[in-house]
Formats: C-alpha cells, sequence, structure tokens
C-alpha cells in the first residue's frame, strides 16, 4: 500500500474509532467492572500501576482514558489526575461520573494521543496510555504517540502503555467465537496476523485496532527513550475463560478472590505474557 494510502486508511480509521466509541460510550464504562469481560483485565491492570506509581498527589496524565474508570480510581487515591480522551461521548460520562461520585479531576480535555500540544515538556509524574496506540494502524502514529509520552513526563516518570497481542489472533480463529467467520475470513484473518491490522467487518463488535507481537513491544517503547520495567499479560493466563468468571463468581464466592489474587501474581511470569489479548508495557523515562 502507497504511503498516501495508508495515510487515507488511517485517517478514515480514526473516524471508524470515533464512531464506535459515540455508539459505545456507556458500554465502555461498564466493561471493566464485568467478570466475563474487563474486571481481571481492570484487576491486574490496577495492581501492576499501584506498584509502580510515584506517591501521591502526583501529577498523572490518563490520555486515551475514555469514560475515566482509571481516572476516577486515582483521584480517588489523592492523585492529580488529567484525563483526556479522542472521544467527546465518552469524556462526557467521565464528567457526570465524577460530579456523581464527588471526585475532583485537574482537567478534562479532548486531545489526540498524537499531539499533546495542549501539554507543556515534563508535566506529569506518570501517564497512562491504555488504549490510543492499539487504535492508530499507521506506524508513524504510534510512534509519534509514544514521542508525545515521553515528552510530557518528567524524568523519572512512569508510563503504562497497553498494547493488542497478536499472539491472540490465532486463538480467536481457532475458538470462532466472533461472528465474522465467513467467505472472506481468511484474507481478514491472515492481514491481523501479517501485518497486524484488523477492521471489522461488522459494527459494533469493536473498531479498527493494531495489535504487536510481545517481542516488539519493548523495542518499540524504548525507541523514544524509555526504559523497559515490566510486559504483563493484562488477563493472565485466563483471557479466553473470562466468559466463565461471572459463574465462576456466583459459584465459588470463597474461592473467587483467591484465584483472582493467584491470576494479577502470574500475569507478569514470562510464560504467561503471550497469553493474554491485551498487554501492559510498563516503562520509565531516564
Amino acid at each position: 500500500m502507497s504511503e498516501t494510502g495508508t495515510q487515507d486508511e488511517s485517517e478514515q480509521s480514526l473516524r471508524r474509532v470515533r464512531k464506535f466509541y459515540q455508539i459505545a460510550a456507556e458500554r465502555e464504562w461498564q466493561r471493566l467492572e464485568q467478570p466475563n469481560d474487563g474486571e481481571l483485565e481492570f484487576a491486574v491492570h490496577k495492581a501492576w500501576i499501584e506498584r509502580f506509581l510515584p506517591p501521591t498527589p502526583a501529577r498523572v496524565l490518563d490520555i486515551g482514558g475514555g469514560p475515566g474508570r482509571y481516572s476516577l480510581w486515582l483521584a480517588d487515591l489523592g492523585y492529580r489526575v488529567t484525563l483526556a480522551d479522542l472521544s467527546p461521548d465518552l469524556l462526557s460520562i467521565a464528567t457526570q461520573r465524577a460530579e456523581e461520585d464527588g471526585v475532583s479531576l485537574d482537567e478534562i480535555v479532548q486531545a489526540d494521543a498524537r499531539k499533546l500540544s495542549h501539554f507543556a515538556d515534563e508535566s506529569f509524574d506518570a501517564a497512562l496510555c491504555l488504549g490510543p496506540l492499539y487504535h492508530l494502524l499507521a506506524e508513524e502514529d504510534r510512534r509519534s504517540a509514544a514521542a508525545e509520552l515521553f515528552r510530557v513526563l518528567k524524568p523519572s516518570g512512569v508510563v503504562f502503555a497497553a498494547f493488542l497481542n497478536r499472539l491472540a489472533v490465532l486463538r480467536v480463529a481457532v475458538d470462532q467465537d466472533l461472528p465474522f467467520f465467513t467467505s472472506y475470513t481468511f484474507d481478514l484473518v491472515r492481514r491481523w496476523y501479517e501485518e497486524g491490522i484488523f477492521i471489522s467487518p461488522i459494527a459494533g463488535i469493536f473498531t479498527d485496532t493494531f495489535s504487536m507481537h510481545p517481542n516488539e513491544i519493548p523495542p518499540f517503547m524504548e525507541g523514544p527513550g524509555f526504559q523497559t520495567v515490566e510486559l504483563v499479560s493484562s488477563q493472565s493466563i485466563a483471557a479466553d475463560r473470562q466468559k466463565h468468571l461471572s459463574q465462576f463468581k456466583e459459584k465459588q464466592p470463597e474461592l473467587y478472590p483467591w484465584v483472582m489474587e493467584r491470576l494479577v501474581a502470574l500475569s507478569n511470569d514470562p510464560t504467561t505474557v503471550g497469553s493474554g489479548f491485551h498487554l501492559l508495557y510498563i516503562g520509565q523515562k531516564p
């Protein structure tokens, strides 16, 4: 594909991403509290974020933070949090939730992860980027977003960045648990695996994404200057078992917390990192 063609696809993709989150705004808020979807991911991420965050009241940028799940959690812990996202619909939900919960955020601003010109150099002690990097199809855009994260962090600042795991493509194909297995499945899945690019043929399932091999993530983030601290499987070893967690939680309420703790503890084991659908990169600015 030509450079112009890649740029056109990237811009069309960003429009689809905005439209998807406009439609799915409320669903995105609810996702992280559902045992059969995002509860495990939320537990893993919170455990690792708390482990490496500087003490309160450090300043935290949550870019791509959507409806504010992480922002409100961190603000409630005593951090000074700025929430930024591309979607005004998601930010509207965040504003409403913050008011309902009596939680104060430093700022809620619409922003593009590729161009954080709203923020000065070395403005934040930590940054969360738990979505934008896997919605940017063009490598140039991903590199711009990573460079901006590096720029706005203070020296010794910590970054938490989410990626989609390209190894999971084969598991999805084998499981056939998505409703797009048709005559054109082969070309879709092959591009998804070989190029990392997935464009959903059915609106509403998910939106356009880029997946990366686990081994490519640390070098990518080290490009602008980050030093790698950890790479974590966001769903530990239970990525394709999440749909059973709600039944497990109901039937085994005493065992469920213990198992969740073990899953969190295993999430950075080298044998586990390839298991997650999402991967969490933790790095530090020298």
